[in-house]
């Protein structure tokens, strides 16, 4: 055996493993986007640049993804979407684009178009399953077949976020435990220690409708299939907020970056034919090969980091009907019955660049006159979309909201801030008789900082700004751009504490900005209210 036959040989054999890996990666590849393996090879070699996908990124339009999670087989309701999660990008014309994961939840109350003259309302997770079984035989054509269940979902989703869905994922709860269990477990930091005494042992469609405990210690775990689906799935812990909507979403998203780490590793991609071969027949996609190229091309750089992690709950748009006492089942409403002001959040969660880079302090402040803790919900909002905010408390009441600037710049946060609230950007104003002409060329070069001041307009304010479709780059239709309001006299910065009424005094270290008081202009009650039973539209009959 000389050298050169060695090397050959060697040579020879990596080959012939590289096209077995290339096989079994084209075979299972064609059982999930339903083509088969030679026209697999094809469309990869063939590139990206046809696919919807690819021709959006090229234009620099914002691309979104809708993922939904079901049980499957075996499962009670088993189509379901228990887990909703639209991941929305936004390519840039240099560098990675931004990228959000929204978290849906299941148990939201929205109005569900089945076409042909069928509507009803119903929780949002009952669009995929109406979808893909056939409990509506009278629905629109569009809505039928295999990818019926993902139309129609779409749709919904549409409806209620106001942006365009361009493809979706349906997943089954046993594909997500296959894919962890393929790349041999994935490694999660649970934030927060928790039990669930009444976490489903089985299914009641299988004749198991026991319950069961789970605990989960805060602190990293590796976790296999079935456990990473326990952490996931888990809803009912009075432990640490984690039986909350908001917290399930969160774990959601925590356990799923866990497995994209895993799945980017040497040893992930090795398992990549594994991976798929587990996907193979739990998955439904209305993405072709091309699309998916170019979908994993636009992302594969982004730091996980930077990634803006939302959820839609009933810690800012949504509210719980009170079951049992108000409503027979448990249910979540929107505040704002027009969608208005979920719709222009959903289609604003991409600052620019620029105004992420600037890190300018926001002080976010409630002179509502509402008391419904304003201010730490907004603060938690903008914290969701990389602008840093902190709460500064109750104020005295503003009638009108303001984005009022001190020091030196920021100009590109005080922008997106003023577009989001629909005002102008405000100077603070510096008392000139009170300071020397050094001493006010000092205060024109201070670090900037941002006051957004929450009027008692703000709910109104918000929810009636909406961005058109060609600005947000949804591709879909949403509600057209209102006028902006004229801005009011900016507000004066002084140095004294806000009025004693106010139980939270704002920080010091940030200029308070006082504001005469004013009667709050008086909010319609969201419909339906917290107090009402809520009566659920004619759902069509069944035919």
């Amino acid at each position: 055996m000389t050298r050169k036959r060695a090397v050959l040989l060697v040579l020879v054999g990596l080959l012939s493993l590289g096209g077995v890996y290339v096989g079994r990666l084209a075979w299972q590849l064609g059982f999930i986007f339903h083509r088969n393996p030679i026209a697999v090879i094809g469309d990869v070699i063939g590139g990206s640049g046809g696919s919807s996908v690819g021709k959006k990124a090229a234009n620099l339009q914002r691309i979104n993804i809708a993922f939904y999670g079901y049980g499957g087989s075996g499962h009670d309701g088993a189509f379901l979407s228990d887990s909703i999660m639209v991941v929305s990008i936004q390519p840039q014309a240099s560098g990675p684009p931004q990228v959000a994961e929204i978290s849906v939840p299941r148990d939201w109350y929205v109005p569900i178009d089945l076409g042909n003259g069928h509507k009803y309302d119903g929780r949002i997770n009952e669009a995929y399953s109406d979808g893909q079984t056939n409990t509506y035989p009278n629905r629109a054509d569009i809505f039928k077949g295999d990818m019926g269940g993902g139309t129609l979902a779409n749709a919904t989703l549409e409806k209620v976020l106001g942006i365009h869905i361009d493809h979706f994922v349906g997943i089954d709860f046993h594909a997500f435990q296959y894919a962890v269990d393929a790349v041999g477990g994935v490694d999660v930091v649970v934030e927060h220690t928790f039990t669930d005494y009444m976490y489903p042992h089985g299914e009641c469609d299988t004749g198991d409708c026991a319950l069961m405990t789970v605990h989960f210690n805060a602190g990293p775990q590796h976790m296999d299939g079935a456990t990473a689906l326990i952490y996931s799935r888990s809803r009912h812990s009075s432990d640490n907020g984690e039986g909350t909507d908001f917290a399930r979403s969160r774990r959601q998203q925590i356990v799923l970056q866990a497995l994209k780490q895993k799945m980017v590793s040497i040893n992930g991609i090795a398992k990549l034919p594994d991976v798929l071969g587990a996907l193979g027949g739990h998955v439904l996609t209305d993405m072709g090969i091309g699309d998916a190229k170019s979908l994993y091309d636009l992302v594969k750089g982004v730091d996980s980091a930077t990634i803006s992690r939302l959820s839609i709950d009933d810690t800012n748009f949504l509210y719980e009907c009170g079951y049992p006492s108000n409503c027979g089942a448990a249910y979540l409403f929107t505040h704002d019955t027009t969608f208005a002001s979920i719709q222009h959040f959903v289609q604003s969660v991409f600052p620019s660049p620029g105004a992420v880079g600037e890190k300018v302090p926001v002080t976010v402040v409630d002179a509502s006159g509402t008391g419904a803790g304003a201010s730490g919900r907004w603060t938690s909002l903008l914290g969701g979309v990389h602008i840093g905010a902190k709460d500064g408390g109750r104020q005295a009441t503003s009638a009108t909201t303001h984005v009022v600037v001190s020091g030196s710049g920021g100009s590109q946060t005080a922008s997106y801030l003023a577009r989001l609230f629909g005002v102008q950007v405000e100077t603070a104003a510096v008392p000139v008789a009170s300071v020397s002409p050094s001493a006010s060329a000092t205060a024109k070069r201070a670090a900037p900082s941002i006051t957004v001041i929450l009027g008692s307009d703000e709910e109104r304010a918000f929810n009636h700004t909406t961005v058109s479709s060609s600005s947000s780059g949804s591709g879909g239709a949403v509600a057209t751009q209102a006028p902006t309001r004229a801005a009011t006299p900016a507000p004066t910065a002084v140095a004294t504490a806000p009025p004693t009424a106010a139980p939270t005094p704002a920080p010091t270290s940030t200029p308070i900005v006082t504001l005469p008081p004013t009667t709050p202009t008086p909010k319609p009650s969201p419909t339906p209210s917290p107090t009402h039973t809520p009566a659920a539209s004619p759902s069509p009959q069944p035919t």
